[in-house]
């Protein structure tokens, strides 16, 4: 019995590192907040739990007149057969009252340090503070301010061609993304694009003949137009990805310069 109390006990005791990871992973910055293994996410917490814990006896020792047993913690966490459980039951209140104070201390720091690091971008900077999460940094473009920082902030439109192997043989998927998803292991799970055009793989273009541009496929005979709003793609099915970032002056040059050579 005091096997399972000590081991419960000392799960409890690691809570705030867990709210605390959790409030820093969460969101759309993430799309995944734990892995699957919940003996990686037990370990990681254990860290900022200690130091929370840390934290909260000299808060509590210096700034209340309460005192922290370090002793009878001791004994329950080792299954100590003296465990006084009369003290543990009069504790019990002011236990939990610091237990769910610890917690929500934990989220709201949590989600500050976030916060933080993302509005300085010190994940760009220092990769221990990435979340494992390598696609975000693809999709949203912020992979380019790793050499040049601010170059994400031009982005307009991204362009995602998808290489698929259907019945039909290898087919290219053209479409502007709109949001993706993750799996439980952190990989991707599929993505969601729209004004989506498909091509087969072996119709690519010769060296002389122009490319009318991504806004105007519909020009290419090579491009049948997907119906629909939003065209979704399982990463299961996917053989290769290319990721085009487009600013809005650019596209619109291309058009023009491409246009032109289509008019020759």
């Amino acid at each position: 019995m005091n096997l399972i109390f000590g081991s419960i006990f000392l799960f409890i005791l690691i809570i705030p590192g867990l709210a605390f990871r959790y409030s820093y992973l969460h969101g759309t910055y993430t799309k995944q907040s734990f892995k699957i293994s919940a003996v990686d996410e037990i370990f990681w917490a254990i860290l900022p739990a200690l130091i929370f814990q840390l934290a909260g006896i000299l808060v509590i020792e210096h700034l209340t007149p309460y005192e922290i047993k370090l002793q009878l913690i001791y004994q329950i966490i080792t299954e100590s057969d003296t465990i006084n459980f009369e003290l543990i039951h009069s504790s019990l209140l002011y236990f939990l009252f610091y237990l769910f104070t610890m917690i929500g201390a934990a989220v709201v720091l949590g989600l500050s340090v976030r916060y933080y690091v993302r509005k300085f971008r010190l994940d760009l900077k220092y990769s221990p503070l990435r979340v494992n999460n390598e696609w975000y940094y693809l999709f949203s473009g912020e992979i380019l301010d790793l050499e040049k920082p601010g170059e994400s902030k031009n982005i307009d439109l991204i362009q995602v061609d998808v290489l698929m192997q259907t019945g039909e043989g290898p087919l290219v998927y053209s479409g502007t993304l709109k949001d993706y998803f993750l799996s439980r292991e952190n990989g991707l799970d599929r993505i969601y694009l729209s004004q989506v055009y498909r091509r087969k793989m072996q119709d690519d273009l010769t060296p002389n003949q122009p490319n009318v541009g991504y806004l105007e496929r519909y020009l290419d005979a090579r491009y049948y137009s997907m119906p629909g709003d939003l065209f979704v793609i399982t990463y299961d099915k996917i053989l290769n990805i290319n990721i085009t970032y487009h600013v809005w002056s650019n596209i619109l040059e291309d058009e023009v310069n491409a246009n032109e050579q289509h008019t020759e």
